[in-house]
């Protein structure tokens, strides 16, 4: 696996990634050497069984770019298979209570911080040729990534208890989810939507914590880091949907006019 320097890199600046919702190690190696700073595999709403999941994670870090998964739920089954594959970090879509994040935490560190299972065999442990285990174990808790999503007005509203518990390295917003939990699915950008969000990055920001978001554009982007967003996820398909419907209509006109 690739050993990341993330944490670091994250305090200096902000860190553009770029989710991957479709099982296909070529175009999470293709993304990755486009320049992006990480990759977020997103086994929530894509598809993949692990063995697609561990090459596409393999195609991300061969181009020297660090990988994580998004599981489908916060559940240990998901969260270890995926760091036994050697992901970089795990992001976890709606976690709402303080039980939730401590099972988070438990899930993904190691002892003495959490209670993830050892086995020195998968890729994760360079499949038991990583020269000293306790090394192993100390350097994988003090690199791995954690991200909880916070999506919900449950969430939002324990927020500064969610903030408490060690172990946690970004809190990512999720807009669209937060929007349909606040009645406003109709618009994700309302008023009322886009000011629980900043409210929220500034209390993370007040707890000493990284606060992440998903951003659809420029403009987006350049108001989540105004905001103090650090962790910032964008994705190709609506780019590549727009471009599709530009080039056909394109094609069509000079078809109608030949």
């Amino acid at each position: 696996m690739l050993w990341s320097d993330m944490k670091k890199r994250i305090d200096e600046r902000p860190m553009f990634g770029c989710f991957v919702t479709f099982p296909s190690p070529s175009l999470t190696e293709f993304i990755a050497q486009m320049g992006f700073d990480f990759t977020c595999i997103d086994n929530e709403h894509g598809i993949m069984d692990n063995m697609v999941m561990e090459n596409m994670i393999r195609g991300s870090q061969c181009a020297g770019v660090p990988s994580i998964i998004r599981t489908p739920v916060n559940r240990s089954e998901y969260i270890q298979k995926a760091l036994d594959s050697g992901a970089n970090g795990i992001q976890i879509p709606m976690v709402n209570t303080l039980d939730e994040v401590k099972e988070a935490v438990n899930a993904a560190h190691y002892p003495p911080i959490g209670k993830r299972g050892f086995d020195f065999l998968p890729r994760a442990c360079d499949y038991s040729l990583y020269p000293n285990k306790m090394d192993y174990l100390r350097k994988a808790n003090e690199q791995l990534m954690v991200i909880l999503q916070i999506e919900t007005v449950e969430a939002v509203e324990n927020l500064e208890q969610l903030l408490t518990v060690e172990g946690v390295d970004v809190f990512f917003i999720g807009p669209f989810d937060l929007a349909v939990s606040m009645g406003y699915a109709h618009n994700p950008r309302h008023p009322k939507v886009l000011e629980m969000i900043e409210r929220s990055i500034t209390i993370i920001q007040n707890k000493g914590k990284k606060a992440g978001i998903y951003v659809s554009n420029v403009e987006q982007t350049k108001q989540a880091v105004q905001w103090g967003a650090s962790y910032i996820l964008t994705d190709l398909t609506q780019a590549m949907t727009q471009w599709a419907e530009q080039y056909l209509q394109s094609v069509k006109a000079i078809e109608s006019i030949t």
